[in-house]
């Protein structure tokens, strides 16, 4: 493998299994110090990271600023969404996030497949 193809999608395919892996860390349960950090910066940042960059936007502080925002109303709404489902879970809604997640980075692996090279 050449190291523009481990460059191109080394995010989507990171984006994709950081959320498992906090969704995997979850659901082990006990209490580590490593779970709080992992699920509070994956819910900040990656649900957003993976929807911002489908789109086409340029500007770096516009990017971060949309990341944040994406993410944080992803997981208020997802989690609303379970509260009134009658199934809020921790689980769950990480288990959502993560699925979002990994269509997203997906969605962007197909774009960079179709690409012309």
């Amino acid at each position: 493998m050449s190291s523009l193809y481990l460059r191109r999608h080394a995010i989507p395919i990171a984006v994709a299994l950081s959320g498992w892996l906090v969704v995997a860390i979850t659901a082990a349960g006990g209490h580590n110090a490593v779970r709080p950090i992992a699920v509070f910066a994956f819910v900040l940042v990656v649900p957003g990271m993976a929807l911002v960059r489908l789109l086409p936007i340029r500007d770096l502080l516009e990017r971060a600023v949309l990341t944040l925002a994406l993410g944080m109303s992803l997981a208020l709404l997802i989690a609303e969404g379970a509260d009134i489902g009658h199934v809020l879970q921790p689980v769950v809604v990480l288990a959502v996030l993560a699925a979002i997640c990994s269509a997203a980075a997906i969605t962007e692996l197909a774009r960079e497949a179709r690409k012309p090279c």
